[in-house]
């Protein structure tokens, strides 16, 4: 009997208990971590989906997230509702619609061709914003949303430009602008109309049982040229603005011509009224007692003031006269006075 005891109790049996709580002890902490391994903590501007056996059964908002381990759940985190993401869309390449190599005729960051209303072609290079507006339908096509957006901006880019006349996208005739100011606010409604093409088509793809789930915010649109038609619409805008400079000028010199004109009408009028008015205050001096004279009341003074302006005038004429003769009107002599002196 004490044999069997110290055997129970020998070194060996103990090390093999310590070892055994050792192990039970590891495999309880192993099944507590497991147990904890998907509480975690979503960050700021991202959401999180939670999977149980590959299906999503809610989405959860940052913070602090409690989820079952896995693999009996599994959490995926994407950007929040409130995130704006950006994507460049090339819409045509060599091979066609898509992402790849270009034709070396296009400039390296175009999106491709695009006939307008009035049979112009104008190039559209493109940029964009976008947001997540349901997180599930997003999860399920997230792989295919850049594709998907580029196709759609291709379509939406071509229904809204053959709506459109090349004025409505690029200053091709700056008279046109100068005479119409709603041009300037079409081409700045642009992009409003790109983004409700495009959100159209997802409401669409959406309606079919194919949803996104996204939404565009904002199109940052470039309109270029085609590279063979850049030439000749450079010298047309060069031969319109040399022609404004050469109108401008004109109507410069037209004004300068007309302000001297202005200047000299002026001068001359101004010359005219005041010789005028000096030949009036003249008359006026040379007759003013002859006026006085019929504006007299009494005209028993008559004769004398007449008598007295006949001496006054008759002596200015005698003195520039050489020699003078009198004759009397009674008698008929006559009396011969000399030269005035100088």
């Amino acid at each position: 009997m004490s044999q069997t005891a110290d055997t129970l109790d020998g070194p060996v049996v103990q090390s093999l208990r310590i070892g055994f709580g050792v192990l039970y002890f590891a495999t309880l902490l192993l099944a507590l971590g497991w147990a904890g391994s998907n509480i975690r903590q979503v960050p700021p501007e991202s959401q999180a989906v939670v999977l149980r056996f590959g299906r999503v059964v809610r989405v959860e908002p940052p913070g602090l997230m409690l989820a079952l381990p896995r693999p009996i759940e599994q959490v995926e985190l994407l950007p929040a509702p409130a995130r704006q993401m950006e994507l460049k869309v090339v819409a045509r390449t060599a091979g066609g619609p898509g992402v790849g190599r270009r034709p070396e005729s296009l400039p390296p960051t175009s999106a491709g061709g695009y006939l307008t209303g009035d049979g112009g072609q104008v190039l559209l290079d493109a940029g964009l914003t976008w947001r997540i507006v349901d997180p599930v339908a997003y999860y399920v096509a997230r792989d295919h949303v850049p594709a998907a957006l580029r196709r759609l901006f291709i379509a939406g880019a071509g229904a809204v430009a053959a709506g459109r006349s090349m004025d409505e996208f690029l200053v091709v005739r700056p008279e046109r602008d100068a005479a119409d100011p709603m041009v300037e606010a079409q081409r700045a409604a642009l992009r409003g109309d790109l983004v409700a093409e495009v959100n159209r088509r997802l409401h669409a793809l959406e309606g079919q049982g194919a949803p996104l789930g996204v939404e565009v915010t904002r199109a940052d649109v470039d309109v270029l040229l085609p590279p063979l038609a850049k030439p000749g619409f450079d010298a047309v805008l060069e031969a319109a603005q040399l022609a404004e400079e050469r109108l401008a000028s004109a109507r410069t010199d037209a004004t300068r011509t007309l302000q001297a004109a202005d200047r000299e009408h002026d001068a001359v009028l101004a010359a005219a009224q005041a010789a005028a008015a000096e030949r009036v205050g003249e008359a006026r001096a040379q007759v003013a007692a002859i006026t006085a004279l019929e504006a007299g009341k009494s005209p028993a003074t008559r004769p004398g003031l007449l008598d007295q302006i006949w001496r006054e005038r008759i002596a200015t004429v005698l003195r520039q006269a050489g020699s003078v003769t009198t004759v009397d009107a009674q008698t008929g002599n006559r009396l011969i006075l000399p030269a005035a002196r100088p």
